[in-house]
């Protein structure tokens, strides 16, 4: 029989929780179209279930009539995104995280205080777009091979965190560019990695010990998703993600004595539920 033991942290964010509940108020109390800019949070099913509620997925500002309700990412977006829209007179509801929040404000201060900028994080990713719509000079370093040697001689800088960046990764970050540019002459550094994402990467790393086979789930465009599969992979090589229950399942589970079990902090418990009752199918046991 399959052990299947699940990970304490489990399930939404309080972050996403909060975007979700501001989604679902606002299209059961607005009314008239109830429009978002993009993905409000990245998980597939909960994007799916709020479109069959009305609610309209849309890229750009100039799809959406004047006078309508617009839900703002939990993410960020940008201040030009705000201005198109009280332009256009439209209902703004930001389910923006508080901590992604706090970070804007950390980054803006540094660059007030004239420092430069430097944010570790994925260039393409919304939160890291949305810092460079309030500091446009900030540098985003999302490779090792980009920190460079002997350009911050005699500069301020002030260094920041993707809130969803691997804490491993950042530290190796910020070690090579003090190691590669050790004339700076003042440093800031703000771990600006949310607790609750570094509260599963540390347990994770502890659950893909125990295991045969550590299922991840959330979905491939979640970013605190993947690197929790990252990690896990680093510690088990039979580590994988499942989007949902809908998922194939990797064949080594049937062989598999222990199976561990995590999600992304965008996967809703329901949904961790779901694929627990698959693997019960298997002969799993609940832990």
């Amino acid at each position: 029989m399959v052990s299947i033991k699940i990970a304490t942290h489990t399930g939404f964010c309080s972050g996403v929780k909060r975007a979700v509940q501001l989604v679902q108020q606002s299209l059961s109390t607005h009314k008239g179209s109830v429009y978002s800019l993009g993905p409000v949070i990245h998980n597939h099913r909960v994007m799916e279930i709020l479109k069959h509620n009305k609610l309209r997925i849309v890229s750009s500002i100039d799809n959406i009539k004047p006078g309508a309700t617009l839900i703002l990412p939990s993410h960020g977006s940008s201040h030009l995104t705000e201005f198109k829209a009280s332009q256009k007179r439209l209902r703004l509801v930001n389910t923006m995280c508080p901590y992604v929040s706090l970070v804007q404000k950390i980054c803006a201060k540094l660059n007030r205080d004239g420092l430069q900028v430097l944010i570790v994080g994925d260039r393409a990713h919304p939160e890291i777009k949305a810092l460079l719509d309030i500091v446009p000079t900030a540098r985003v370093i999302t490779r090792m091979k980009e920190v460079r040697a002997n350009i911050f001689s005699g500069k301020r800088i002030g260094i920041i965190s993707q809130t969803t960046q691997s804490r491993r990764f950042f530290i190796d970050v910020v070690n090579s560019i003090l190691k590669k540019n050790q004339k700076v002459s003042e440093v800031h550094i703000f771990n600006t990695i949310c607790l609750d994402t570094s509260r599963r990467q540390e347990e994770v790393k502890e659950l893909a010990g125990l295991v045969d086979v550590l299922l991840v789930i959330g979905s491939k465009s979640s970013a605190n998703t993947k690197r929790l599969l990252v990690i896990g992979q680093a510690i088990n090589k039979n580590s994988y993600l499942v989007e949902s229950e809908r998922s194939r399942f990797p064949a080594v589970i049937k062989k598999a004595r222990r199976v561990g079990v995590i999600s992304g902090a965008s996967t809703p418990s329901w949904l961790v539920e779901k694929v627990v009752e698959k693997l019960k199918k298997y002969g799993g046991n609940k832990k």
